[in-house]
């Protein structure tokens, strides 16, 4: 399975709001660099939404645009 495949499947399985980093995904043996271009690449065409550098957080679309997380789940 590729890095990208990988990492989309993940992250639909995670719940709208969780907050994560590159390192929820290094359980498979895979590229670090890799892991990091694709979560950059999913960002930036609105699949997920970046926090800070280095934390992404799945959104969830309302009508009034994305919800932010919680703020108790931003450490």
């Amino acid at each position: 399975m590729k890095t990208t495949e990988y990492i989309k499947t993940k992250i639909d399985k995670l719940p709208k709001g969780y907050v994560f980093t590159y390192n929820d995904f290094l359980s498979e043996p895979t590229n670090r660099e890799a892991i990091i271009k694709a979560l950059n690449r999913m960002a930036i065409a609105g699949k997920i939404a970046k926090l800070s550098k280095g934390k992404f957080y799945k959104a969830e679309n309302t009508v009034f645009g994305k919800l932010q997380p919680n703020q108790f789940s931003i450490n």
